[in-house]
């Protein structure tokens, strides 16, 4: 076969059987304007001619063409399954999950995808004798393919463009879905990056802070803090916040106040957790700057603050790079933890004894695994199925969408256990420790709102249910007293609109550090302490 057929195929196969997200979208946005989506449809083949016959060379085209294929079938999986966007920041999420994570995605009906759409079509590609002309002509004939399909591609588009610029503005994640155009130019990008990011050197970030009433001879009890870092729980199912199920009915019993608007800084872990504890606000947050930049733990720490943190996720994405940190989802505790993953519950197992040897001012963060999907049946015992039938599949396919959110919910019910039981073991040292818990999740999901699932989609255009996420706070009467926080200035201000950009500046408040770089226009107690609400 000549290499120019061979182009032409693999881009008619890439462009028309794995872009059944983008040609549905094509026809919505469209509004049935058949015109408009055949030139669409000339065009864009004619551009991924010309593409594919770019790399029409010897010792080139089979390795361009099979990497193509594969990366466009498995991201059709992904995309036409749960209408994900793979972007930069979906990479980084997916270069940083562990296999057991993955495991739930890779599934024997991806495999089974893969073999069909994916290793019979490249084997094709390998096994078929490639006929290439020499050099000179070779040039001149791809060339001759190659600009008159560019010229196709621009009159094609330039004969609806006043269409296509419109929808475009209106629907961002149009072309974001073409594929593999936009995953490929996506983890181009991703590559470059992270090439870059490897001569960072971190800079020192508030080294002038200080606790304003440092313990001296036991004038005060010890402060201890505990942040608690939840994993994909959505605000909208949240019972404190107005959610019809009985999904909190712990917390509801505790004396807590739960700040309703709450939004994120990302909708992955790869970018929430970094930027919910980075002096950047989620405007001015960048991977490379987070990297380059000492955040909350560190300025704790320049604080004399003890600081430490418990990973049961899939680790804590540099925060905690020079505190100590406790790698719990790495345990083989057949009590919590099964084939690479563990019960949240591990996170409590070992708290009261932490506890007990507090001596100072003292700072932990739980991070959860929460309610990290597709298998949310895995993130709850079997006590804890209170909403059924549920999903228990990670192939959604398989399940309604009632039994995949009532999974969803029971995990969000195990949450609430779990908190309730950070939140009594501090009560019970409240004799020698003044204490406290913050919970916010990192981001939020999908459960198949406007056919999307899980979570990553880009912030612009993500909905909010993967943006809207649970903040709570509890802090006992001692903390209250010594701080002069007044907690009904805090249940008043409740409905504010709050962001993970108000976490570094409060924990600050909250521990009454003091630092040239402390926000108190960011920081939740400022404005509510005895003295100052009033």
């Amino acid at each position: 076969m000549r290499s120019e057929w061979l182009s032409l195929l693999t881009a008619i196969y890439l462009l028309f059987f794995m872009n059944g997200t983008f040609w549905t979208k094509s026809s919505v946005f469209l509004k049935g304007d058949a015109f408009a989506v055949i030139a669409l449809g000339i065009g864009l083949l004619a551009a991924f001619t010309a593409l594919t016959v770019t790399f029409s060379a010897k010792y080139v085209i089979k390795p361009v063409l099979i990497a193509a294929v594969l990366a466009s079938v498995s991201g059709a999986w992904f995309m036409d399954r749960f209408g994900v966007i793979i972007d930069g920041e979906m990479i980084r999420n997916a270069m940083e999950t562990n296999r057991a994570e993955a495991g739930h995605l890779i599934t024997p009906a991806f495999i089974l995808h893969m073999v069909l759409f994916g290793l019979l079509p490249t084997l094709f590609i390998f096994i078929v004798d490639v006929v290439h002309r020499p050099i000179l002509k070779k040039v001149a004939v791809n060339l001759m393919i190659i600009l008159p399909c560019l010229l196709i591609f621009g009159l094609a588009g330039l004969s609806n463009s006043g269409t296509y610029i419109f929808n475009i503005r209106q629907h961002r994640d149009w072309f974001r879905s073409l594929n593999p155009v936009f995953p490929m130019a996506s983890a181009a990008g991703f590559l470059i990056g992270e090439s870059k990011e490897k001569d960072i050197v971190v800079q020192p970030l508030g080294m002038d802070a200080k606790v304003s009433d440092a313990i001296t001879n036991g004038e005060r009890k010890p402060r201890v803090t505990i942040i608690v870092v939840g994993e994909t729980a959505r605000a909208e199912n949240f019972q404190l916040g107005g959610y019809v199920r009985q999904t909190n009915p712990e917390l509801s019993k505790r004396d807590i106040v739960y700040f309703k608007n709450t939004s994120s800084c990302g909708t992955a872990t790869a970018v929430s957790v970094p930027c919910m504890f980075s002096v950047y606000g989620r405007s001015d947050y960048s991977h490379a700057k987070a990297l380059a930049t000492e955040d909350l733990m560190d300025v704790l720490s320049h604080a004399a603050i003890k600081t430490e943190w418990w990973d049961n996720n899939t680790g804590d994405k540099h925060v905690a790079d020079r505190i100590k940190k406790t790698e719990l989802f790495k345990s083989d505790d057949l009590r919590f933890c099964k084939d690479g993953e563990c019960l949240d519950q591990i996170l409590v197992d070992g708290l009261d004894a932490w506890l007990e040897k507090v001596d100072g001012d003292s700072v932990l963060v739980l991070h959860q695994l929460g309610n990290h999907g597709p298998a949310y049946y895995l993130r709850y015992p079997e006590e804890f199925r209170k909403f059924g039938p549920d999903c228990r599949s990670v192939e959604f396919d398989t399940c309604t969408p009632e039994t995949i959110a009532n999974a969803y919910d029971n995990a969000l019910l195990y949450t609430d256990h779990i908190l309730a039981q950070v939140i009594d073991t501090l009560e019970a040292h409240g004799n020698r420790l003044d204490t406290a818990m913050i919970y916010m999740s990192d981001h939020g999901e999908s459960l198949g709102e406007n056919g999307l699932y899980l979570h990553g989609a880009p912030y612009m255009f993500a909905p909010t249910q993967q943006t809207h996420v649970p903040f709570v706070l509890w802090a006992s009467p001692g903390l209250q007293q010594s701080t002069g926080i007044d907690k009904a200035c805090l249940a008043a201000k409740a409905d504010a609109p709050l962001s993970h950009d108000n976490l570094f500046h409060s924990v600050l408040g909250l521990m009454q550090v003091t630092t040239q770089i402390h926000d108190p226009a960011l920081d939740i107690f400022a404005h509510c302490r005895n003295g100052v609400s009033s």
